[in-house]
């Protein structure tokens, strides 16, 4: 059934995911994709999730939807993948925005003050993780180099505390945390409040985001916007996102360069970051639709 006959009638309607419902004869639809992460990969995650997934993005097409990606590398990924989408829809990359609560703090009592409502002490030496705990964030990768870090004396004292929600497939994640007997040194913390998320970036040493694939990548960018460095690799929209001269990491040496970035604090220009705003996103948004 159409939508509008539950919402009343639209012009335009926009749908955040590919789960868009039919609509009513010249209502146009406009479809958001965020990544392709089922199809490039589909052993990370569960075959329903991929069944329903290819089938949303096909009836997505057949719609005629004008589609919305979060980055040009899943642009790439979409034409590569469905090269026929070119001749009946529209695709738009349209960069994420960066909430402007994501800054440097300074006021450290505050600072101690949020995180002891996680039971997590300040000042001490963290490490930090934001994300769903799934196979495509590769956490068992830095969980090694975690383990290899402290192995150092001028690393012991350092935690890694992970944010988020226990995704899919992640019990070789908890099982490598008990066989290298980190579960003092790792921390998983679980959900935490959009408010306080600054707070932990911002008391972090660095930020681990070893992603295999992104769509787009916004914890590092909110990392980097609390002034927190990120280990990342030069892979998916992660190069399109940072500066070719950022210093990403590449497999096998990781763990140099999360000493690199303890160690040196690399500076980097905030102004290359400035496009990530929720206005720019807005006037893309309207350029896009207005077509």
């Amino acid at each position: 059934m159409p939508v509008e006959w539950f919402i009343g009638k639209v012009d335009i309607f926009h749908s955040s995911d590919f789960l868009r419902p039919p609509l009513l004869k010249g209502t146009r639809g406009i479809t958001t994709i965020h990544d392709l992460t089922w199809k490039k990969f589909p052993e990370y995650h569960t075959q329903d999730i991929v069944k329903a997934h290819e089938r949303k993005l096909k009836k997505t097409i057949q719609y005629i939807d004008t589609i919305l990606v979060d980055s040009f590398n899943t642009k790439k990924d979409l034409l590569f993948y469905y090269p026929e989408i070119v001749k009946t829809n529209s695709i738009f990359a349209l960069y994420l925005g960066i909430d402007e609560e994501f800054r440097l703090i300074k006021n450290t009592e505050e600072m101690r003050k949020v995180l002891r409502k996680y039971h997590i002490e300040y000042p001490a030496n963290y490490l930090l993780y934001v994300g769903a705990i799934e196979p495509r964030k590769n956490l068992e990768t830095a969980i090694i180099v975690f383990s290899e870090l402290i192995k150092n004396k001028k690393y012991a004292d350092f935690l890694f505390l992970i944010i988020g929600k226990a995704g899919w497939k992640n019990k070789a994640f908890f099982s490598l945390i008990k066989k290298l007997r980190l579960t003092k040194k790792i921390k998983c913390i679980g959900y935490v409040i959009n408010h306080d998320l600054p707070y932990f970036y911002n008391a972090s040493k660095v930020f681990i985001y070893l992603s295999l694939y992104e769509g787009f990548g916004l914890p590092p960018l909110e990392a980097i916007c609390c002034g927190t460095n990120s280990l990342i690799y030069k892979s998916s929209s992660l190069k399109e996102i940072f500066p070719e001269s950022y210093p990403f990491t590449q497999k096998k040496r990781e763990l140099e360069t999360l000493r690199y970035l303890i160690d040196k604090k690399p500076t980097i220009s905030h102004s290359f970051f400035q496009k990530f705003s929720w206005k720019n996103y807005a006037q893309q948004f309207f350029n896009a639709v207005s077509k």
